[in-house]
């Protein structure tokens, strides 16, 4: 009998597959990835000086109003949700003088616009101060009044700032000012001063953050102070105690109930600290996360902002990231999106060496593709979650405005695979390449289809490109380059490669669509089609490889990657970081069948052995620990795919001799043998493996 079990077994006990970890970088797992992309908008912002990446900075909304600062652009981007599908650039607030309006705030129909300058970290005293504005026409905001240092005696130039009821709290752009102004703006044209707040930080107050009626002031030396403002009107902040933290202090927030403080710190490996605040005069620390210990590529987190039970996170280079605050002691990060794009990094000669890898150019195709890592300050700069989870706002530094939806940071992951009834189940289903026609077996109903749907020679490529949670049919024809993607009684047709190219559909923009794309053997070119992030070509693989397309590191995205049968390699760009990911796992006569198999949301690398009908499989972002099967001989086509529902990709294969399917189930169910189809035809299925 061909079908068997085997547990799973370490590394060390197995000799069969030799695996090295060549890069790996994921300390603390995501268990899976929820944030999905609706839109993106990118200005069209010219850069008056400076880095010309730097373009955009602090964003706030309110209603169907969202507002972006600008940092070595000018002026104040002004966008209308009302569909937040499809964002529109209402206008741009940009008097003269033109400024750098680092900080913008929206409250009901006033946008509050925060001048750094003329330039964003230079000549603040040449600044315009807070422009108040009326934005009840967003496509026409109005001036209402300015505070500045002769109207209301506020700064300049701003840094940071707040509302608080009437009050308009403000910080310095500049080092060498520490004091914090308080002013009444109940008049927006008679701005008055209220309170000039002498903080005990010895240096410069970054950040300001208040929770009810409590301020909270992050000092760039070290000290954070609690204030009680609850009497602005009659008295100025009184201090409450302080927390004597380490440097370079950037940004807090506190838990909903006002227990706890996130504090960001912006240095190298910068991290993200938990305090106890329940009592402001003896505020204790109870846990430090550092950028390394999550295992991302960036330089530090940027701005914490929590809403509900969701701490989110603009991290930089990493996008946003989002932790469960179940235990508000300990968050745990269970989602990620990054807004920066990936970049290359070459291995060091030390992994080169240990697993005899061909050189960098080897992989890429071409060294000119070779990108430092993160050094300095790029990506997501700040997160707006409180118009909803299902409409998060992100602002990155040179991409603009993102709308992301978390509202399923909580729920099960969607199966992909050949799922035409949208039960979260693979369906038995079959290609009959010489003529075209489908057959499909719903799970959830049993009911059989026979759609005609291609010609001879096409590729069979289904997948969710409408985002509505059922695999379409789709073809690739070789013959004339183009794509035919099934629309209920209709198709569309997209013109999308050549004769030669290989189809690796899927969602690499984390937008919940699959995408169109392409793998060219001839030359290692990715041709990517995004449906909401537009195209993109990169190079990655040589002829020989194998695209084994899938996400790799959990963040939603599908990641261009390659096996190499020649030294069973496999070569992951990871779409969350700049640091590619490297693992020799197979042999050359293995068949690569990457899928989840332990339901975490990662993809498993995986390979199929023929000769033995052995299964091996290995999650990069769990310890090295390998699972094997024996589930097969050596004429079986392996379809690992999630055929029962439990969020795990089960061990399958298809017997073309006989058309019967073997399905073993991660659920622990008994083993399925069926037959489905007839002599010639494609199992679906195996659309998603190139081997």
């Amino acid at each position: 009998m061909f079908l068997s079990r085997s547990f799973s077994f370490s590394l060390d006990l197995k000799t069969s597959i030799f695996v090295i970890a060549i890069l790996l970088l994921l300390a603390s797992p995501l268990t899976a990835q929820k944030l999905r992309l609706r839109s993106q908008i990118n200005p069209d912002c010219q850069v008056a000086g400076g880095l010309p990446h730097l373009r955009y900075s602090d964003i706030w909304a309110d209603g169907n109003i969202a507002v972006q600062g600008s940092y070595n652009c000018r002026g104040v981007f002004i966008y209308d949700l009302t569909d937040p599908d499809a964002p529109v650039l209402a206008s741009v607030y940009n008097p003269t003088p033109t400024q750098a309006f680092l900080e913008a705030i929206v409250v009901g129909n006033r946008g509050y616009f925060g001048s750094g300058g003329p330039f964003a970290n230079s000549a603040p005293q040449n600044g315009d101060g807070v422009h108040i504005v009326d934005l009840t026409d967003p496509y026409h905001p109005v001036l209402l009044g300015k505070v500045n240092a002769g109207r209301g005696g506020g700064f300049n130039g701003i840094h940071e700032m707040n509302i608080h009821g009437n009050f308009l709290i403000e910080n310095y752009n500049n080092v060498n000012i520490r004091t914090i102004k308080i002013i009444d703006v109940s008049d927006p044209q008679n701005p008055i001063l209220r309170w000039d707040l002498t903080p005990q930080e010895t240096f410069w107050v970054h950040a300001l953050h208040i929770r009810g009626n409590r301020m909270y002031l992050s000092g760039w030396a070290g000290l954070i102070e609690i204030y009680d403002i609850s009497n602005l009107a009659n008295e100025p902040p009184r201090l409450l105690g302080t927390i004597q933290g380490n440097s370079t202090n950037h940004s807090s927030w506190t838990s909903e109930d006002g227990n706890y403080l996130y504090s960001c710190r912006e240095t190298d490996d910068g991290d993200l600290r938990v305090y106890d605040v329940r009592n402001p005069a003896e505020a204790t620390l109870v846990r430090t996360i550092r950028t390394s210990d999550l295992g991302i590529n960036a330089i530090s987190p940027h701005n914490p902002v929590v809403m509900g039970n969701y701490l989110y996170v603009s991290w930089y280079q990493a996008g946003v990231q989002v932790f469960d605050l179940t235990d508000p002691t300990f968050p745990k990060r269970i989602a990620q999106y990054d807004t920066y794009p990936n970049t290359f990094a070459p291995p060091t000669e030390d992994e080169l060496r240990l697993a005899d890898l061909k050189p960098w150019d080897m992989v890429c195709g071409a060294a000119n593709l070779q990108n430092a890592l993160p050094n300095t300050y790029d990506g997501n700069w700040a997160v707006f979650p409180f118009l909803g989870q299902n409409k998060i706002l992100a602002g990155d530094l040179e991409h603009g405005l993102f709308v992301l939806d978390a509202s399923r940071v909580s729920a099960r992951l969607r199966n992909k695979v050949s799922d035409f009834d949208g039960d979260g189940k693979t369906d038995l289903s079959i290609f009959r390449q010489p003529t075209g026609e489908w057959e499909v077996e719903n799970s959830s109903s049993n009911a059989l289809s026979f759609p005609q749907f291609g010609v001879a020679g096409d590729v069979m490529a289904p997948g969710d490109y409408d985002g509505d949670g059922k695999t379409e049919l789709a073809v690739f024809r070789p013959g004339n380059g183009v794509w035919y993607l099934q629309r209920n009684t209709s198709f569309v047709t997209v013109p999308f490669g050549i004769a030669g190219d290989v189809p690796v559909p899927g969602d690499y923009d984390a937008d919940g669509k699959t995408d169109v794309a392409i793998y060219r053997p001839s030359n290692g070119g990715w041709y990517i089609l995004r449906s909401t992030m537009g195209f993109v070509g990169i190079q990655w693989g040589l002829p020989t490889d194998k695209p084994v397309p899938g996400d790799y590191d959990g963040d939603g995205k599908t990641d261009v990657a390659i096996w190499r049968p020649g030294n069973g390699v496999w070569y992951v760009l990871r779409s969350s970081s700049s640091i590619p990911l490297y693992w020799q796992f197979g042999i050359s006569t293995d068949k690569p069948v990457s899928a989840d198999f332990d339901g975490n949301g990662i993809t498993d690398f995986a390979v199929y052995r023929p000769s033995e009908g052995s299964w091996f499989a290995l999650d990069p972002a769990a310890e090295p620990f390998m699972r094997s099967f024996v589930w097969g001989v050596a004429s079986d086509q392996p379809i690992p795919a999630d055929y029962d529902g439990d969020g795990r990709s089960d061990v399958a294969i298809f017997r073309p001799g006989s058309n019967e399917w073997y399905v073993l189930y991660s659920s622990g169910s008994p083993y399925t043998q069926r037959m489905f189809g007839r002599s010639g035809d494609l199992p679906t299925p195996s659309s998603v493996n190139h081997y």
